[in-house]
């Protein structure tokens, strides 16, 4: 008897795992509900890593702000550049840097110390622009070179060991860069900060979009932005606290211990586990969702027809897939302009008001209205159709800047607008970008995607710096780039109501992409049919052969 038991306990065990690779992760996450609690948390928990993102980022405009500098000699002012070299036509003898001429003496007019001033600290007073705006432009490069390795290690290991460690990794690096004895130092921690913080916003982006169902997609963008928001806020905060450059750093960047609870707290991605057949795992997923739900869902209904093979797709599989080659290059481009267009005109805030806080300020809370857009946009309308014209009126906008070049009000209002514009776009575009990437590549796809986001930060804050003739050229370049994006994203499919793709095959085979829809609204009248079916069996007193039901724990499936 014992032996039967057992050989009926091991056959039963086989099957609830075969159920669990032939898995829909679309269906399996939906049964939970649109807004299984579980779900949401684990989403607020990755989206909450904005908050952490966006002050790293930001800190920089507070610990190295312009530097108003005259040269003095004799009591009397010499005109200089930038870079202190003297200039002035009543000293045309003096061909070099003012300091270095006996008797020059550089004077900081507007206050800034060794101790408030990064610049002064580590002897940049004179540097050139570009070399001063390494801080953030280190930040961005590694990014570049370090996130399409990390999410390749994401597709294959997991989403959250590599979400986990970037974050930690980032948070220490922060802690040491307020510490920074040089430049050089402080520039390498930088970069680690960078790498780092690019990693956990991007894997953790993939990450949200498989830990809900399509429906609550629409809530990723209200949890971003307010986290994003806050982040800026609680920079310019701290900034009101403290004038020392090194305090300012450490406080803002200290709140980023957070990460260390991701560990106990962040599951993996069902996804993935479904997708790589991490069976054991997926048991202990659905254990937890299902006593925080206090739902037990059947899987059921949840079935493919066949189980899912692992598979570890790299570049080699994506460079096979034209279409997805173009998926990659439309929305990397879209990326590329929109970041551009936001970073450049929140770097600029200082052109927003009279001081620097009061601007910065300013422009952050245009942000929350242009957030809060978002959620009511993507419930009544497609990811394609927000994207495309949200591109179309910030290029109407940027055009309009250059004709109300010389009326400050009406100029500030247009560059309002296209931030505006912006803000809406980078909330929708990377879900909309995200669902149209193969499960198996997604990471990978979403990290490459981010290259030329990242070129488009990098170039942001040297446009101040940058004097075109005529001055409005620069807006019209920008706006030819928004158009040729809303073009772009005409061209791409719309993927609201549709199963993500589980890898580079189903992409390209039209039968793969199933409509989720269909799932979604035929859950509830298969589920009466199913009860009605089991109350007529069960009145009929049928055996137990034609009504089965194989569970393992909390993992349960019927059959008939």
């Amino acid at each position: 008897m014992k032996t039967e038991n057992s050989d009926e306990n091991t056959e039963k065990k086989e099957d609830v795992e075969g159920h669990l690779k032939k898995l829909d992760p679309d269906k399996f996450v939906q049964s939970y509900g649109n807004y299984g609690k579980y779900q949401i948390l684990t989403y607020i928990l990755v989206q909450t890593l904005n908050f952490f993102y966006s002050s790293s980022m930001y800190v920089m405009s507070f610990v190295q702000l312009n530097l108003e500098k005259t040269c003095l000699y004799e009591n009397e002012t010499l005109s200089m550049s930038q870079t202190c070299s003297i200039e002035d036509e009543k000293h045309k003898g003096f061909r070099k840097q003012c300091g270095v001429v006996a008797g020059t003496e550089i004077n900081i007019t507007n206050g800034h110390t060794a101790r408030t001033n990064l610049l002064i600290d580590f002897n940049l007073s004179c540097s050139h622009w570009f070399f001063q705006e390494f801080g953030l432009t280190i930040f961005t490069t590694a990014a570049i070179v370090a996130v399409p390795i990390m999410s390749m290690l994401a597709d294959k290991y997991g989403r959250k060991p590599i979400i986990v460690f970037s974050a930690i990794l980032a948070f220490l690096a922060n802690l040491a860069a307020s510490f920074s004895p040089n430049y050089a130092v402080f520039l390498c921690l930088r970069a680690i900060v960078g790498a780092s913080s690019d990693t956990y916003l991007s894997v953790g982006s993939v990450a949200t979009c498989e830990y809900i169902s399509e429906k609550a997609r629409a809530w990723i963008t209200v949890v971003y932005n307010v986290a994003w928001s806050l982040g800026m806020v609680w920079t310019l905060l701290v900034t009101l606290m403290t004038d020392d450059w090194r305090w300012r750093y450490f406080i803002v960047v200290f709140p980023g211990i957070y990460a260390f609870s991701l560990w106990c707290f962040l599951p993996e991605s069902p996804h993935w586990l479904i997708v790589k057949n991490r069976t054991e795992k997926l048991k202990k997923y659905i254990e937890t969702a299902n006593r925080i739900n206090k739902k037990t869902p059947d899987f059921s209904e949840c079935q493919q027809s066949s189980h899912h093979e692992e598979k570890h797709e790299s570049f080699k599989a994506l460079l096979g897939s034209k279409k997805l080659i173009w998926i990659l290059f439309a929305n990397g481009f879209i990326e590329m302009v929109i970041s551009l267009v936001y970073f450049a005109i929140s770097f600029l805030c200082a052109e927003l008001g009279g001081d620097h806080v009061r601007a910065f300020l300013f422009s952050s809370i245009v942000e929350i209205p242009a957030g809060l857009s978002v959620l009511p946009l993507m419930m009544f309308m497609g990811r394609k159709t927000i994207v495309i014209w949200c591109l179309v009126f910030q290029t109407l906008a940027l055009i309009a800047v250059t004709v109300f070049l010389h009326s400050y009000t009406m100029n500030l209002l247009m560059m309002l607008i296209a931030k505006i514009m912006a803000t809406i776009i980078y909330s929708v575009h990377p879900i909309w970008a995200n669902e149209q990437f193969p499960t198996s590549v997604r990471s990978l796809c979403f990290s490459l995607m981010n290259v030329p986001q990242s070129l488009g930060i990098i170039m942001s804050p040297y446009l101040k710096h940058i004097a075109m003739s005529p001055n409005w050229l620069p807006y019209v370049v920008i706006a030819l780039f928004s158009f040729i994006s809303a073009t772009l994203a005409f061209m791409l499919n719309e993927t609201k109501n549709t199963k993500l793709p589980t890898d580079v095959e189903s992409l390209t085979n039209p039968t793969e992409a199933a409509d989720l829809a269909a799932y979604c609204s035929s859950t509830s009248s298969s589920t009466v049919s199913s009860i009605s079916k089991k109350n007529t069996k069960s009145s009929k007193k049928t055996s137990s052969n034609e009504n089965m039901t194989k569970s393992l724990g909390t993992v349960t499936f019927s059959s008939e």
